[in-house]
């Protein structure tokens, strides 16, 4: 079924979504994450300022849909790559963090880390606040700072980077 482009974005939603999200559920094999892509495509369908050159909105709503999943699919692929298995037959060294030197040196740590996030840009600084220490997700952090989910990912990613430098360049 094709809609013409004067058709309006509710009589598409309500023809569509039920289509759009099972068709991203048979790949994705998660609901959650498959609303939140198919509620995502209908979203930027909606901010787009001109949709008159648009011929047919659902092929259109689709490839947005199809974008969004492609951009999940990477973000996972990163983020599996950070992730490093703990393996299970050895407990995890714990590092006797009641002595003074180590209190000290972690002080010395966070103060660099403060310091160093300072080179950060603001929106970055408040997207990584926002998702390490008011525990808002990637998602809710778009909608509240009305920008993409890719530009949060990648402000997130970046202060992560930056830290990490910090930090190594201290030790």
């Amino acid at each position: 079924m094709s809609f013409p482009a004067h058709q309006s974005l509710q009589e598409l939603y309500v023809s569509c979504h039920g289509e759009l999200e099972t068709v991203l559920y048979s790949r994705l094999r998660c609901r959650e994450t498959a609303a939140d892509i198919c509620q995502e495509a209908f979203v930027r369908l909606c901010r787009s300022e001109d949709l008159s050159g648009v011929g047919n909105l659902k092929a259109y709503l689709f490839r947005t849909a199809q974008n969004l999943l492609i951009d999940y699919y990477r973000s996972q692929t990163v983020r599996s790559a950070a992730i490093v298995e703990w393996p299970e037959d050895t407990p995890p060294e714990v590092e006797d963090l009641r002595c003074a030197e180590t209190v000290a040196l972690g002080e010395q740590d966070l103060d660099r880390l403060i310091e160093g996030m300072s080179n950060l840009s603001p929106l970055c600084q408040r997207i990584f606040y926002l998702n390490r220490f008011e525990g808002l997700r990637q998602r809710e952090i778009a909608e509240m700072l009305n920008i993409s989910l890719r530009t949060v990912e990648e402000n997130i990613k970046k202060a992560l980077v930056h830290c990490a430098k910090t930090l190594g360049q201290s030790t």
